[in-house]
């Protein structure tokens, strides 16, 4: 990628062709600014092409959608309600009148108001100006990219299920009402279909740097506060052990800050190391200190250095040399983004740590040769904490890992990787369940697996599911070892949140294993009873870690930290296994699993209006949850008899892949032929109906897992 020069007069004759070149050149030029920032430089058409830059943009752009979705759902509770009411004097509603409901600018009775914040509703200019000149703003991406929009899959989700439902449902009533329902969706979701998110919200708190400037004159945290941190994280064994620098020593850190911190030139990555490790050691500390007035001096710095790593990472070049300081601040990055709920961001630095790391040579054992103990455990850390998130976004992504497990020659584990026996015990389990999900997409989900007969890809997934049982047990038995001093160190509440939290994420995956493995009987449901049983397991321990957040000082520390590290990651598998079961049979009793989980979600944010993001998962969760409920309400109260046996549904129509499809509820057999013409040919070809269902099962839900991971 490089700059044009200025045009220069052709000394002997040319074409209108090049006349028209040099002109393009002249109008289009890419300035200075625009390379100071590689994200603005796409938008350029001499520097990329454009197919090129919006493929980039669009993996990277689509955050901040979870408000919208919710109301799509919401939308749909409000009309069932209405139809509930006007059930005696109009039998159903009109397709008009659904569709004025639809617009109903009214709070829905079974929902939750939204929770607007500063950062969200107002992100702050990124130049000296008070707004980003035109020139500078992210274009709106096309509609028809909207398959790969988390908004779009999740109200496209509710649609086709119920909608699938009431078309195999005998009774001509419920379906008469239940399409007046879901065309009011319909409607709801396809005016949503052209909102998108602008590269300014990756970074809400990013400063503006005033003509002339540079990352240098960024304001500096307090240096007296910032070693007092350090020093706690030196004595004190718990801040040690939640602070995500574990991975560099405190003498190694210490240096990366004085360096930053003393009159010179510091790197990008010295930057970002220092602010982000800050970041979270202010954090960490406040959460242990009890005076009042300390707690908030420490967030405050925190603060500070959460804008500064903000700035640093939207100013950030798109090339950066190969260095290991390059590749732990890229790891750090694509940590924070994951943290602050931006998958593709963090999807798209992990991607670079990854180069830098097989750049480096760090996979293979041949690069700890002739280093110091010192120097090889802090290389072997960063490459497996680059594997092990690599791995989890990769799949949470439906993406490939760009880590090839057959090129690894570097070990697992070694006595010098840590001086605490819990971490050298447990990471290698971290490790392997992170090789899973690598397995899981290539051998389960892959376009290539998804061709496989079933016979072919069900021995792999029971293999993998065997390992994974494997890994959960040896984790279990880890706990038991290590408990009472876990229980010392970090509290015996805080120590029993963490396992059951790492056990919700294993259950969750798990749960997405025996997906891929066919019912036991065929024709009887599309899950087999594995993944059903393993999806209640994951909610009843949701359950239990909801029940150990009640502690108010547990819950007022580590609640977000639970509700990004455990319920972001692996939220919707076990909750959408359940909620299909459930209406697949027609059999209320696991009703009071989603209830519950509802319920425990509610008592936990109603103590703080801080916890924007909890918030949020509980309107998603609340509004699946009402919509089952009134489901069996509307078909309880038109037809007793159809609750009586299970409602057969057509999973490959209802999780069509192809999103930016919205199909049109009208009559039954018009309505099947127009969804069988829209079952999408990249998930089709080649595979048998179990296959197909399989292939947009996995390509919907992904969808709603980055639903809720892009906010």
């Amino acid at each position: 990628m490089s700059v044009p020069s200025a045009s220069v007069p052709s000394q002997g004759p040319h074409s209108d062709d090049e006349d028209m070149s040099e002109d393009r050149h002249q109008q289009d030029p890419i300035t200075t600014e625009n390379f100071a920032n590689p994200l603005l430089l796409l938008h350029q058409p001499e520097a990329q092409d454009q197919a090129a830059a919006h493929s980039y943009l669009e993996c990277l752009l689509s955050e901040n959608k979870i408000d919208h979705i919710a109301r799509n759902i919401e939308e749909l509770n409000r009309t069932v309600s209405q139809f509930t009411l006007a059930q005696s004097g109009h039998g159903s509603f009109s397709s008009a009148n659904a569709s004025r409901l639809s617009h109903s600018t009214h709070p829905s009775p079974y929902s939750l108001e939204p929770t607007a914040t500063p950062s969200s509703s107002a992100p702050t200019p990124l130049n000296a100006s008070s707004t980003v000149s035109d020139h500078n703003q992210t274009p709106a991406l096309k509609p028809e990219y909207e398959g790969e929009s988390s908004l779009f899959a999740h109200a496209v989700f509710a649609t086709r299920f119920l909608q699938n439902a009431v078309n195999n449902n005998p009774t001509s009533e419920i379906a008469l009402e239940m399409t007046s329902v879901l065309d009011a969706l319909r409607n709801t979701v396809d005016a949503q279909k052209q909102q998108t998110d602008t590269l300014e919200s990756l970074y809400p708190n990013a400063r503006p740097l005033p003509p002339g400037s540079d990352l240098q004159q960024l304001p500096r945290p307090s240096t007296d506060r910032a070693l007092a941190c350090l020093r706690m994280a030196q004595e004190s064994a718990r801040v040690q052990a939640l602070w995500f620098m574990e991975f560099q020593t405190v003498g190694q850190f210490t240096a990366h800050f004085i360096k930053v911190c003393s009159p010179g030139p510091a790197t990008e990555a010295e930057l970002i190391i220092v602010y982000a490790g800050l970041y979270w050691l202010f954090l960490e500390c406040a959460n242990v200190v009890s005076d009042h007035s300390l707690k908030q001096e420490y967030h405050e710095q925190a603060t500070l250095c959460r804008d500064n790593l903000e700035t640093v990472l939207y100013r950030l070049p798109f090339h950066l040399p190969t260095t290991l300081d390059n590749a732990y601040a890229l790891s750090m990055a694509g940590l924070y983004c994951l943290q602050k709920c931006k998958s593709s961001a963090a999807w798209t630095f992990i991607c670079m740590a990854s180069h830098q790391t097989q750049a480096l040579g760090l996979h293979s054992a041949m690069s700890l040769h002739g280093e110091t103990p010192e120097a090889r455990r802090y290389k072997m850390w960063l490459f497996w904490l680059i594997y092990t998130i690599e791995k989890v976004l990769a799949l949470r992504m439906g993406r490939s890992s760009t880590i090839r497990d057959s090129d690894i020659t570097l070990p697992q584990m070694s006595n010098e990787l840590s001086s605490d026996s819990w971490w050298s015990d447990i990471f290698p389990i971290w490790i392997g369940m992170s090789a899973l999900q690598g397995r899981i997409f290539d051998e389960i989900y892959s376009p290539k697996s998804l061709a496989e007969p079933e016979s072919v890809r069900t021995p792999k997934a029971q293999a993998i599911a065997a390992e994974a049982k494997r890994l959960i047990a040896a984790s279990d038995d880890l706990q038991r070892v290590h408990n009472e001093t876990r229980s010392q160190t970090l509290g015996a509440g805080l120590n029993e949140l963490l396992w059951r939290a790492d056990r919700v994420t294993s259950l969750s995956m798990l749960t997405l294993i025996y997906r891929g493995i066919p019912p036991d009987k065929p024709g009887s449901s599309v899950f087999c009873n594995d993944c059903i049983t393993t999806a209640r397991d994951a909610l009843i321990e949701h359950e239990k870690c909801l029940a150990i957040l009640s502690d108010r000082e547990l819950q007022s520390d580590y609640f977000e930290f639970y509700v990004t590290w455990a319920l972001l990651q692996s939220p919707f598998i076990p909750f959408i296994v359940v909620f299909c079961h459930i209406i697949e049979t027609s059999d209320s009793s696991d009703l009071d699993y989603l209830k519950r989980l509802v319920e425990v979600l509610q008592s936990a944010s109603s103590n703080s209006t801080s916890y924007v993001i909890c918030q949020r998962h509980l309107r998603i969760f609340k509004a699946l949850y009402d919509v089952a409920v009134k489901y069996f309400e509307v078909k309880a109260k038109k037809a007793p008899e159809a609750m009586l046996g299970p409602t057969r549904i057509n999973m490959t129509e209802y999780l069509d892949p192809t999103l930016s499809q919205v199909p049109t509820f009208g009559m039954r057999a018009v309505q099947n032929t127009q969804q069988n013409q829209m079952l999408g040919d990249d998930y089709n070809v080649g595979m048998d109906p179990p296959e197909a269902e399989l292939a947009t099962w996995f390509y919907t839900n992904h969808q709603m897992m980055r639903m809720l991971g892009d906010m």
